[in-house]
């Protein structure tokens, strides 16, 4: 009958057969339309026209989707992120209500109640995106979200960040509000508890707590797992997520619940959010002339604040110079190019990113003469030490223009780029990754010190020398936050810096070295025993 067939298409017919024949054709192509997209023909025909917020969720669904595709640092599987895409359409919606069967990497079934749905994602970009918009118009069009009024842009939300998500730990979407609350935080002043968190084994660790911060003055720590946040459990949920939970009217109270390495069980914890005001960089004379800038973050200001500290302590005859970026989180990459031009000739390279298009290779360099370019610099820094204060030691380093001294750094090298989308909302995608003036990557693999001093906190017999993909148990070994200006006689790290500086008029950083090898002789053995990680406050 198929030969049969196929000889009547090349054969004369009547008008009439012909017409008939075509119809054929077309219904047949339909059905093998609908198969491909993974929407049965008779589900699509019964869904309803979408209403205003389904279309407006749709949109932002085909934003994302673009910007992934063409910005994201290599090539996505999408079919992956389209599933994660359905796992979080259901946990909007509820498990109970919406059944989600995964077959295999392309096919899913979604059930809500006695209607049923096979979702495929293809290959082609155009039909994957047809079968999520179909699998998410079919959802509300059986189950109502339990927010009636915002709810269909929520489920939208929810899918959105589970698909950024998934890329990896550092790309998320950001809704409206945890959007605004973000640009904020980027200028150096906000309101919330004051802390830096990230996910690992989708649980939300502490990164950092700001100095003089509510996380700070609670006595919240570097690696301190947070469980509960008014007694709802945060884990699985994006740091977006557990970012909303905390943020609130300052003067208002939050009880948080929190797991540190060594505690039996959480202990909880009530903070009064307030407006965090964070101020980056802090400044000293030490003894014999030297001086000591500790940077806490890069935000708008710090550059800023840095000129005046650093002005400071070269009106007063400072002949060394410490710069302190142990606990330092990072922040934004223009501030930590103009924070190394300080230390720097002009046109020295300082970082060069890479991505998956050409034009995500992009060259920074310093466009002036630093205000301490021919003077002894030692940097310190520890696994604390992330992102932006990696460029800023990784260019010091690879340029001879400084020797670092601590434990080896986090190794968070990864470009984010926060792009802005409809209905108020953004997307956090990484884009690219960092590279040192050398042309070393950052990103898991961290800097590597010139002088080791290892951070009492490392478990005994840990190989601290192993870079660790970022998030992964390097975070948890991290040491205490530091407080303040450290006193120089409980801090190992900044006593040799020190010694070193006191010994040292050249810059060159071969002398550095040499001199902080012996200070780190003579002075390890008396501070045996003695805490190397945690810097006290200042006396």
């Amino acid at each position: 009958m198929i030969d049969d067939y196929t000889y009547d298409v090349h054969r004369v017919q009547p008008k009439s057969s012909r017409l008939g024949w075509v119809a054929g054709v077309v219904l047949s192509a339909l059905l093998v339309f609908s198969f491909l997209s993974g929407v049965p023909a008779n589900e699509v025909s019964r869904l309803p026209d979408p209403t205003e917020n389904q279309r407006a969720a749709l949109s932002l669904l085909r934003e994302t989707v673009a910007l992934v595709e063409e910005n994201y640092f290599s090539a996505p599987d999408m079919k992956v992120v389209y599933g994660a895409g359905l796992r979080g359409m259901q946990e909007a919606l509820g498990k109970d209500r919406l059944d989600l069967t995964r077959r295999d990497a392309r096919h899913f079934t979604l059930r809500a109640g006695e209607k049923e749905l096979e979702v495929f994602f293809g290959s082609g970009e155009m039909d994957s995106l047809a079968s999520m918009e179909e699998a998410y118009r079919f959802a509300l069009a059986n189950l109502k979200p339990r927010d009636e009024e915002d709810g269909e842009l929520n489920v939208m939300f929810g899918v959105l960040r589970n698909m950024m998500n998934s890329l990896d730990s550092f790309s998320s979407f950001l809704p409206p509000a945890v959007y605004r609350e973000m640009q904020v935080e980027t200028s150096g002043r906000y309101g919330g508890l004051g802390v830096t968190i990230t996910t690992r084994d989708k649980k939300i660790f502490i990164v950092s707590p700001f100095e003089d911060s509510p996380a700070d003055k609670a006595g919240l720590k570097a690696g301190d797992e947070i469980v509960a946040v008014e007694g709802e459990p945060v884990a699985g949920k994006s740091l977006s997520g557990a970012v909303k939970q905390m943020r609130g009217a300052p003067g208002t109270p939050v009880r948080v619940s929190i797991l540190r390495e060594g505690w039996a069980g959480p202990r909880e914890f009530v903070l009064v959010r307030a407006i965090v005001r964070i101020k980056s960089v802090k400044a000293k004379v030490l003894d014999d002339n030297i001086g000591y800038l500790r940077l806490t973050a890069f935000h708008e200001r710090t550059t800023d604040e840095l000129d005046k500290a650093m002005g400071r302590l070269i009106d007063a005859g400072v002949r060394g110079l410490v710069l302190d970026l142990r606990n330092n989180p990072g922040g934004l990459l223009h501030q930590s190019v103009r924070v190394a031009e300080r230390f720097l000739p002009n046109r020295s390279m300082v970082v060069f990113t890479r991505g998956r298009h050409r034009s995500q290779t992009m060259y920074f360099r310093t466009h002036v003469n630093g205000l301490w370019v021919k003077k002894p610099l030692v940097v310190l820094v520890n696994r604390g030490s992330a992102s932006a204060s990696e460029i800023v030691a990784g260019a010091l380093q690879d340029l001879d223009r400084a020797l670092i001294i601590g434990d080896q750094t986090y190794g968070k090298g990864s470009v984010q780029t926060i792009i802005p989308l409809t209905e108020g909302a953004g997307v956090r995608i990484t884009t690219a990754k960092y590279y040192t003036p050398l042309g070393v990557e950052i990103h898991g693999k961290g800097i590597r010190v010139d002088v080791e001093v290892k951070d009492s906190s490392s478990p005994a017999g840990a190989d601290t020398k192993k870079p660790d993909a970022p998030g992964e148990s390097r975070l948890k070994k991290r040491p205490a936050l530091p407080r303040g200006i450290p006193s120089r006689e409980s801090d190992l790290a900044l006593k040799i810096a020190i010694e070193t500086l006191k010994k040292t008029k050249s810059s060159a950083v071969e002398v550095l070295r040499y001199n902080a090898s012996q200070a780190k002789a003579q002075l390890m053995p008396v501070q045996k025993g003695v805490s190397q990680a945690r810097i006290p406050l200042a006396q």
